[in-house]
């Protein structure tokens, strides 16, 4: 009534107990009002999940038109970065003929697929932004067209697998080995009478060469990243080296074409720090896993270099022993 709501406002209670209030309603009160309450959450429910499914269908429905509008854009233009990978692929290869080209533009076809699929679907459901799953297999593909156009251009050997061999074979100290043949047809015989005082040479430098460095301890860590000076002393052996090999390579006498075979082909800069740069071989230093991987792998060089320049004097003291052998027969 009128005057109960004008004690209940004059009264203005804070709070109100609902238990008290719910317990204190007869039974089939207490049902009506759990039924209703039922029934208006019931309903309340039914109404946020059909307008769920509202919003979820039209935002499928977006989603689908945006990917359709992308697709359209990004398949265009994988066209144009095919044409950009394929071509310069071509040059590139220089082994293997068509066949070679074709593998290797099948597997980056097939890369592409299933980078253009996963980002498809996950732009699809809504597990990614759009425009970044439609367009992840351009943002990657398109910097290798880039790459490879430009290798072309410059004639490069980055698909070249001899390259990659000689790489390895440099970074594990895999080395070649010298095969001197008789040849069929010499025009210049070897000057004998010099050939002689050029091996003695040689062999004083090898000589020289070792006591100044010390070739059979380990190096100084710090001093080997901090110096900045260049070894070029073994870069000079190898050089008059090979002169005197490819002198007494035209020789007749297969006794001296053998003890050249002897001879060890020189890595003139694997002894050494890997880069000619000061602050990159400071900074190989300073990562200490790297520094310790290009230390031991100096030191095992230092040791093959002593083993090689102690070859070099017996096989040019040898030379030196048949030729004057010969001279006097």
């Amino acid at each position: 009534t009128r005057a109960d709501t004008v004690k209940i406002e004059e009264a203005r209670p804070t709070a109100y107990d609902l238990d008290s209030l719910f317990n204190s309603l007869t039974l089939a009160e207490k049902e009506k009002i759990v039924s209703s309450a039922a029934s208006r959450a019931q309903s309340t429910g039914s109404d946020w999940n059909f307008k769920s499914f509202n919003v979820s269908q039209t935002d499928t429905n977006l989603r689908r038109h945006m990917t359709a509008w992308h697709e359209k854009l990004t398949l265009s233009l994988a066209c144009l970065i095919f044409f950009f990978i394929g071509a310069p692929l071509g040059g590139i290869i220089r082994k293997g003929g068509l066949g070679m080209p074709v593998i290797v533009s099948v597997l980056i076809f097939i890369i592409y697929y299933i980078i253009n699929n996963t980002g498809f679907k996950m732009a699809r459901d809504g597990k990614w932004i759009v425009w970044m799953g439609m367009w992840t297999s351009t943002a990657v593909l398109a910097p290798l067209g880039a790459f490879l156009t430009y290798k072309s251009n410059n004639d490069s050997v980055v698909l070249n697998a001899d390259a990659y061999i000689q790489f390895f074979k440099k970074l594990i100290g895999i080395r070649s080995v010298r095969h001197l043949f008789r040849k069929e047809v010499i025009i210049h015989d070897p000057d004998y009478e010099h050939l002689p005082g050029g091996l003695q040479s040689l062999a004083d430098e090898c000589r020289r060469y070792m006591g100044q460095k010390n070739l059979k301890h380990a190096p100084n860590y710090f001093k080997l990243w901090m110096t900045d000076t260049q070894d070029e002393a073994v870069e000079r052996i190898s050089n008059h080296m090979e002169q005197l090999v490819e002198e007494l390579s035209n020789t007749r006498s297969m006794t001296l074409l053998t003890l050249l075979n002897n001879f060890p082909i020189i890595p003139v800069r694997a002894h050494t720090r890997p880069f000619r740069n000061y602050w990159l071989n400071v900074a190989c230093g300073v990562v200490v896993p790297v520094g310790l991987f290009f230390y031991f792998r100096i030191w095992a060089f230092r040791l093959r270099l002593y083993k090689d320049l102690e070859r070099i004097i017996k096989t040019c003291d040898d030379l030196v022993l048949v030729m004057e052998r010969d001279k006097n027969k």
